[in-house]
């Protein structure tokens, strides 16, 4: 019997044609989409390329400012220029000033400095009245501006002498000398706009990419006779914070770019056109096509008594596709349940999260929205911070397998042991060793107490069930929920002692609180001592360490700040060394400084801390001894200078005395003290009178007279002149600060002014 296969052709051919338009129209979006992500992709780059330029310049500008500001301090040198009588020595010292500044930044194209009390100018090279400054009409201008310290618009600057003059395109600074009201003087940046224009040119590439910038007012840097006009859709337009001025990045060829955006969407808008078309086409040739088994369905009814009585067969199969059915429901529902369940979990971090930063305080709605769905009611709240002990160790110890199972466990013991006390907690790891615990109670007398209770039956836990320890801090409580961030932020101050108080145990905010963490000034006289002793090959370095870490102790500095304060003994330890002890700088730079470093990052405890210092640093000490043992006339060199250290108050003391005395040259004994020592024998002998002169300052009530007699100097004034010049202070200003010291007690490793005041004056004596 041959079968006559017509029907299935037809249908074949009737649904060919929409299928051919709807793959047509798929591979139309395909491109249309394509390009439409390398267009957002381009715009993307442009914003990102913008950023970073602006902030590239603005930073390069801020540091122009900042360099400038300090120069026209009060009690500075260009002050002392601007307010002394006229000096060529001076005039040629504030010359070389601003040419350094000049020579620092590459975009300055000069720099001057207007003397209000004589109404002359000074530049890097000249001096002369300023009627005969050709950028004579700027600076009278800008005296007049009541602000200053703000970068202009692009100008012309005229440049050159009495032999002609150039034009050149500048943006200018201006900073009155005082800052509050100029009497003194001007002083004036420029920074030359084709050196801007080079500066943005570095960081962007020409073959696809243009910049421009315009200031305030829409006038261009680069381009004068060009204003600012409306961006296209490809170009990026960042204003500065800082300057105020307009940078375009734009992409070249965006016209084009522009017009595929738009003709994309064309795309679009015609392929779902042809889509509507298709699905039409398809419910027409569907119909048509259904006609004849319609026809068969309404014959199969006029005989669905015999169907129904049929072969039992077609039944069972029927009820084993119905079984079938069910099944994947059931299998599908419960993996829905699985996913609601994980994005429950992560949810709940995600709103821990925001509650320890307090981001839903503006937000009440939605804060209301989310405690009703955790169940958090109104009451009181404590949260306390979980941190595990010597994390490095653990992380090196176990696989990430094993440090999610112990984390797990550790978060299941503290939630098993709250709910065994009728406590409502809320635990959840928020970062990769710290465990946060929200302890919520309606009540708020026995918060605290609760809170330390179950935080020592976790610890104690842990200490006894597991090979390694936890210490928690404890932060105040709250009775808002808007204050948890602030029970947070006490609580990882507690636990970020444990580095002075010692690690497991518990450690609550108020036994922290209002403790004083010692003067800077002091951990740095005491760090510069062992950095001294070491350089000098003296073996008390070993208990000025010990002092150092004692105080530490004492004061239970935080993580942070004793971080600090070694990598601040590293940093000297490193200054030093390269600068007098070159021969050590090798194995210092390879193996004792990262083993240093290593120990910072890895110790929890001070105790843990100084054990690795005084390792490392014996072995650096017996390297400097054997290299000044292994130096030419290190006995010769150890007499003179424990000679010079007991007679450094004679003023008669000199290098010709001590050449008489040991039977040397002075000019091959002062080549030798360079080389043993690293300082010649005036830096060196000056050192020691002014530590004594400071011993004076600090200890007794001696007049700076009586101070400058005992020194040897006959004339206080080059007494004071010389401890301003080394100390960055006179003596009484040093004394002075001594005195507000005292007066205002641990001013703490947040006072930065103190931080930054004494670095200056180790950088100031280290300048001699």
């Amino acid at each position: 019997m041959k079968v006559n296969n017509s029907y299935i052709m037809r249908m074949l051919l009737s649904y060919l044609p929409i299928l051919f338009i709807t793959i047509s129209v798929l591979i139309f979006i395909s491109f249309s989409i394509m390009n439409q992500l390398n267009v957002r992709n381009a715009i993307q780059a442009n914003n990102l390329t913008a950023k970073y330029v602006t902030n590239m310049v603005d930073s390069s500008l801020k540091n122009i400012s900042i360099d400038a500001q300090k120069l026209v301090e009060t009690g500075g040198t260009l002050q002392k220029f601007l307010d002394a009588p006229s000096d060529k020595g001076l005039e040629f010292d504030i010359s070389n000033l601003l040419n350094s500044l000049v020579i620092r930044y590459g975009l300055i194209d000069s720099v001057y400095l207007y003397r209000a009390k004589d109404g002359k100018v000074l530049d890097q090279s000249t001096i002369r009245p300023l009627s005969q400054f050709p950028d004579e009409n700027f600076v009278r201008n800008a005296l007049d501006q009541p602000y200053t310290g703000i970068w202009s618009s692009p100008r012309q600057r005229i440049s050159g002498g009495f032999s002609g003059s150039t034009m050149v395109q500048v943006s200018s600074l201006g900073l009155k000398i005082p800052r509050d009201s100029g009497s003194l003087g001007y002083l004036i940046i420029n920074v030359k706009n084709d050196a801007l224009e080079s500066y943005i040119d570095q960081m962007i590439d020409h073959t696809i990419t243009t910049a421009e910038l315009y200031d305030s007012q829409g006038k261009s840097f680069f381009n004068a006779d060009q204003s600012v006009s409306s961006s296209n859709r490809l170009s990026a337009d960042v204003v500065s914070n800082y300057t105020g001025w307009t940078y375009r990045i734009s992409i070249k060829g965006g016209q084009l770019l522009d017009f595929l955006f738009h003709g994309s969407t064309l795309w679009i808008l015609l392929g779902l056109s042809a889509i509507v078309v298709a699905i039409g086409s398809t419910f027409y040739v569907t119909r048509r096509n259904y006609k004849p088994i319609e026809s068969i369905l309404h014959r199969i009814e006029r005989f669905s008594s015999i169907v129904k009585t049929g072969d039992s067969k077609v039944k069972a199969n029927e009820f084993a596709f119905i079984d079938q059915a069910i099944e994947r429901l059931i299998t599908n529902n419960m993996s829905f349940q699985e996913q609601q369940q994980e994005h429950l979990v992560i949810r709940r971090q995600q709103f821990l999260q925001m509650l320890l930063k307090g981001e839903f305080s503006d937000d009440r709605g939605s804060w209301e929205q989310e405690r009703q769905h955790f169940g958090l009611s109104a009451g009181h709240f404590i949260v306390g911070v979980l941190e595990l002990d010597s994390y490095v160790q653990f992380g090196l110890k176990y696989n990430p397998n094993d440090q999610s199972l112990f984390k797990f466990i550790i978060s299941s013991v503290a939630v098993e042991t709250a709910e065994q006390h009728g406590l409502r907690i809320v635990a959840e790891w928020i970062a990769k060793n710290q465990l946060v615990v929200l302890l919520i109670s309606s009540e708020s007398s026995m918060l605290e107490h609760q809170m330390l209770q179950l935080s020592e039956q976790v610890r104690a836990w842990v200490e006894g069930h597991l090979d390694f320890t936890v210490t928690i801090g404890i932060g105040a409580p709250v009775d808002e929920d808007c204050s948890i961030a602030r029970s947070f932020e006490e609580a990882e101050a507690a636990v970020s002692r444990k580095v002075s108080l010692g690690s497991n145990q518990i450690i609550d905010a108020v036994e922290v609180r209002g403790r004083q963490d010692g003067e800077w000034f002091d951990y740095l006289e005491i760090i510069r001592t062992i950095v001294r002793q070491l350089r000098m090959s003296e073996q008390d370095w070993q208990g000025e360490l010990k002092g150092l870490f004692n105080e530490m102790a004492v004061h239970h500095l935080r993580k942070e700040d004793v971080d600090r304060l070694l990598h601040y003994l590293i940093f000297h330890l490193d200054y030093e060394l390269d600068g007098s002890l070159s021969e050590v700088v090798k194995p210092w730079q390879e193996e004792i400084k990262p083993t240093l470093a290593a120990a910072i990052e890895r110790s929890d405890t001070l105790k843990q801390l100084e054990l690795d210092f005084q390792t490392a640093l014996a072995l650096l000490s017996a390297q400097i001894v054997e290299l000044s043992q292994s130096r030419r006339h290190n006995t010769l060199m150890r007499e003179i200078r424990d000679y010079v250290a007991e007679h450094y108050m004679d003023p008669n003391l000199s290098l010709t005395l001590l050449s008489d005395r040991f039977q040397i040259s002075s000019k091959y004994l002062s080549q030798l003290f360079k080389e043993s020592i690293g300082e010649n024998f005036s830096d060196f002998l000056i050192g020691l009178r002014i530590d004594h002169a400071k011993r004076l300052l600090r200890e007794t009530d001696a007049a700076v007279q009586d101070i400058s007699d005992q020194m040897g100097y006959s004339n206080p004034t080059s007494f004071i002149r010389v401890f301003k010049k080394i100390v960055g202070l006179s003596p009484g200003q040093y004394r002075e600060s001594l005195t507000k010291i005292a007066a205002r007690g641990s001013g703490g490793l947040d006072d930065q002014d103190g931080f930054e005041k004494s670095e200056e004056q180790e950088d100031s004596r280290s300048a001699r």
